[in-house]
């Protein structure tokens, strides 16, 4: 039963219930859109802060600055090559054999891809694939990794490199 007031006002304002129900039905999911854009918007942040050690990490070895190199990283810092575990306790710990490098023909190393497959508010795992190139940019090497990033004391660094050693090598 509709009482005299509400008729009166759904025939001033043509407004019923129906009508009334589906905008607080898009309210609703107004406001969801709304938390939905804004966790993307967090989940797009995270990956951003934490993938630029990541390319600081490259940009360092094309640089040959093994200072910097360093400094893209957390210690303790893991790598993990097939089996083979070594564990970093301090940034000294990391070197890179240039000279070794550039005897293979090495002259600089590409991120061809960073996919991030999980991540929280301090932790980010990145799917990654590598290439190694040649003095006429022609790649000799590709190599899939899984490079774990964390944010300690508010920065992010590479906590983990986790690289398949038998990536494609080419002649």
């Amino acid at each position: 039963m509709v009482d005299r007031s509400e008729e009166e006002t759904q025939k001033k304002t043509g407004w019923g219930k129906a009508a009334k129900v589906s905008l607080g039905v898009l309210g609703g999911l107004s406001l969801l859109m709304g938390y939905i854009s804004a966790a993307g918007m967090k989940e797009s942040e995270i990956e951003s802060e934490a993938r630029k050690p990541v390319e600081d990490f490259f940009a360092a070895l094309n640089a040959r600055d093994l200072v910097w190199g360093r400094r893209t990283l957390h210690y303790p810092h893991v790598q993990i090559a097939g089996s083979d575990i070594s564990i970093l306790h301090d940034p000294e710990s990391f070197q890179i054999d240039f000279q070794a490098l550039a005897g293979e023909g090495w002259t600089h190393s590409t991120l061809d891809s960073c996919m991030m497959r999980q991540f929280c508010e301090d932790k980010v795992h990145f799917e990654l694939q590598f290439s190694m190139h040649q003095a006429n940019d022609s790649r000799y090497a590709t190599y899939q990794a899984l490079w774990i990033v964390t944010r300690r004391d508010g920065a992010w660094g590479v906590q983990c490199r986790s690289v398949f050693p038998s990536g494609l090598r080419f002649s």
